[in-house]
């Protein structure tokens, strides 16, 4: 995000009826620094390095807001702690139990799904909250198969 995406991102929290806070850009700066996925905590030392004053509370109220202005979103993967990324980046998330490694997938892979359950439903699916966990192409390499198993998995 360049200084003129967080300006217009400001911009929104300005017609949202917010204040456009030193804090709340150091948020956005910070979130546009890092090259993955970040927690609250995470956001809050890159942000409390050069804004000692501004306390963790503060930073989730501001991920807060901008998840509402649609700004961030934030994806649990896997167990731990959520994780935030800005909105213009929005992927999917594959977690391997293995490793923990995470396989970002473009909205097309999820694409069918979301139309089928649609379809049958009525319901419109929002996969971009979630990850799914699995296995890894290379933990799935290094683990034989369970018995009645192709290697694929089905």
């Amino acid at each position: 995000m360049s200084d003129e995406r967080v300006e217009a991102a400001m911009e929104r929290v300005r017609a949202g009826g917010g204040r456009a806070t030193v804090d709340r850009r150091a948020v956005l700066e910070a979130l546009v620094r890092t090259a993955h996925h970040a927690t609250a905590e995470e956001i809050a030392g890159l942000v409390q390095a050069e804004h000692p004053d501004c306390n963790l509370a503060t930073v989730y109220r501001a991920l807060e807001l901008f998840e509402r202005l649609g700004i961030v979103s934030h994806v649990h993967l896997g167990h731990g702690p959520s994780q935030w990324h800005l909105a213009e980046l929005a992927h999917h998330h594959l977690v391997c139990d293995s490793c923990g490694a995470v396989v970002e997938v473009g909205d097309d892979v999820f694409d069918p799904l979301r139309q089928r359950i649609l379809a049958d439903t009525g319901f419109v699916l929002d996969p971009h909250h979630f990850s799914l966990s699995g296995q890894c192409a290379r933990c799935a390499a290094a683990t034989p198969p369970a018995a009645g198993q192709t290697p694929t998995g089905s």
